[in-house]
């Protein structure tokens, strides 16, 4: 399976990337931070649409010791869309508490591999707030990865709707997605220690957040 996904990544890389660069002017900035994570780390962005599991691997380096990544995805897309486990999509498990939603991502960290997690858990709609949840700062203190926050900067509408207006822009060019990447930081330096409780947790989370939404 990992090689499965790993080659179908690659192959879908450049394919993918070019579609962006022309469709949504493409572009990225702080490329250098990633050298600093070493190559198993934990990539935390801010969720802006459906498109972002894809935009976030097409914008990292070329190098094949970046692939295999795996991201979290939304329990009923992972459960309907079944070729999306073949490409890296990994379940969240929502409602299971927080020991069994993490599990995948732990394990796939503690192989030495990179995974992409969305700390809001759900896209942000106008008008309607999110905040950070635990999982990325148990996740970061079970496997003492480096995180990587990452910004989308993006005017993509949150549902990418295939026949509505949404696609109808991004083919005329009408949007734009710009990819940020950060300093990369170890989970017990957003609050001074590691944490454990679940105050702590959440606290972190949000440091988390807020590295991301700080990002210029």
């Amino acid at each position: 399976m990992r090689l499965f996904v790993k080659i179908t990544q690659i192959l879908f890389y450049w394919p993918f990337r070019l579609f962006f660069i022309f469709f949504l002017h493409f572009k990225i900035k702080g490329l250098e931070n990633i050298k600093k994570a070493n190559s198993s780390f934990i990539l935390a962005a801010n969720h802006v649409s459906y498109l972002d599991p894809i935009l976030i691997p097409a914008a990292l380096p070329f190098r094949f010791k970046y692939f295999p990544i795996y991201a979290m995805m939304w329990d009923f897309l992972y459960n309907i869309i079944f070729f999306l486990r073949f490409v890296g999509a990994i379940s969240v498990s929502k409602g299971k508490g927080l020991k069994v939603s993490t599990a995948p991502f732990i394990k796939k960290l503690t192989q030495a591999e990179r995974i992409i997690i969305f700390p809001e858990g759900s896209i942000k709609r106008k008008g309607r707030p999110i905040g950070a949840r635990r999982g990325i700062s148990y996740i970061a203190y079970k496997t003492s990865k480096y995180i990587v926050p990452v910004k989308i900067d993006s005017n993509l509408k949150g549902w990418i709707n295939i026949i509505g207006d949404s696609i109808i822009n991004i083919l005329w060019r009408k949007k734009k997605v710009i990819v940020i990447f950060g300093k990369p930081f170890k989970i017990e330096e957003t609050i001074g220690k590691t944490p454990v409780t679940d105050n702590e947790l959440r606290q972190a989370s949000e440091e988390v957040l807020k590295r991301i939404k700080e990002l210029k």
